[in-house]
């Protein structure tokens, strides 16, 4: 078996609720050679002290305890203080197999490579979603073919259901103050990859927290209209011949951005404007795009004249009102 030690890099704010679940899964692993990093990012509940506990019973498990500074911040500040060969990221309310990072490391090659498990999602009634990523078997995928799923949104761009050679990662960090955070890293790393070592073994649990009603708009949706300009310009760079690919993933993060934002925030707003700009300029010479549906470009062609319209009719449909 491949050895070297691995350092899991765990975020945690205000989850005291679900913190034990997921340490526990890390501590269960089946590969040992293990360094927890436990960020506690200025939590206001029990998590520190949580936190605290199992470091006095499992000397694998490295507290930092940090003023809040979000999630990249957290991720950043972990990176900093790994010791280990290969970096791996949880999120502390999700869980993970026992035998996920035993899984990833022996499908690692080298340190041009990165290996990938399947994620599903963990509901609190005790079911279980489908995986959203469509390959289901062990299978290697090169950079090229991995960001082009990404650019179609079918590929995984969660940093936590991959196992990262230290050397790979290198200098890069997360964007600090941006969502979306995980599509910036994973893209950023392209360049010096040679391979995703794809394993058909479900390994992560995404664990979605009932009781939250949202109306789908937020710094999520603003972020994504920007990150997807900063995909678009590095696949430009590094793969042209998928131009209309990465025009379909800008354009159609502009759209789902229109149709989301409330018409109260639409007064003075400079995204606002730079995405109905952005749409104008574009579409066009994207009439002809096959990654775009029908559907995708009758909504585009309706947020020419009528945006507002459209982002009422949608929020009415999805949300039983406009927001």
């Amino acid at each position: 078996m491949k050895q070297g030690k691995i350092s899991i890099i765990v975020p945690v704010y205000n989850v005291e609720k679900y913190l034990r679940r997921c340490v526990d899964s890390l501590l269960n692993q089946t590969y040992r050679n293990l360094e927890i990093i436990l960020v506690n990012d200025g939590s206001t509940d029990s998590s520190l002290q949580i936190c605290n506990e199992y470091a006095q019973k499992d000397a694998r498990i490295v507290v930092l305890n940090k003023p809040n500074g979000g999630l990249s911040s957290a991720r950043n500040a972990g990176l900093e203080a790994a010791t280990g060969d290969y970096i791996g990221f949880v999120d502390s309310d999700d869980y993970v197999g026992v035998e996920m990072y035993a899984r990833l490391l022996a499908a690692i090659t080298d340190d041009t490579s990165i290996a990938n498990v399947m994620l599903v999602r963990s509901f609190e009634n005790g079911k279980f979603g489908k995986s959203s990523v469509p390959r289901t078997t062990d299978q290697d995928i090169s950079p090229k073919e991995y960001l082009r799923d990404l650019l179609l949104h079918k590929g995984d761009t969660s940093v936590c259901t991959k196992l990262f050679p230290r050397a790979l990662i290198g200098k890069e960090r997360f964007v600090e103050g941006t969502l979306n955070e995980d599509l910036l890293f994973v893209t950023a790393l392209l360049e010096r990859l040679s391979v995703i070592h794809f394993v058909g073994f479900v390994g992560y649990y995404y664990f979605v927290r009932g009781g939250s009603i949202s109306n789908g708009y937020g710094k999520a949706v603003i972020d994504m209209v920007q990150n997807s300009l900063v995909v678009k310009e590095r696949t430009l760079r590094l793969f042209p011949e998928l131009k209309q690919e990465a025009e379909r993933l800008a354009l159609y993060q502009h759209m789902a951005y229109l149709l989301l934002v409330p018409k109260e925030k639409t007064k003075n707003n400079q995204t606002y404007k730079a995405a109905k700009k952005y749409i104008r300029k574009h579409f066009w010479g994207n009439l002809g795009n096959p990654y775009l549906t029908f559907k995708n470009k009758f909504t585009l062609f309706l947020q020419l004249f009528i945006p507002k319209t459209c982002a009422k009719i949608y929020q009415k449909k999805h949300f039983g009102k406009s927001v």
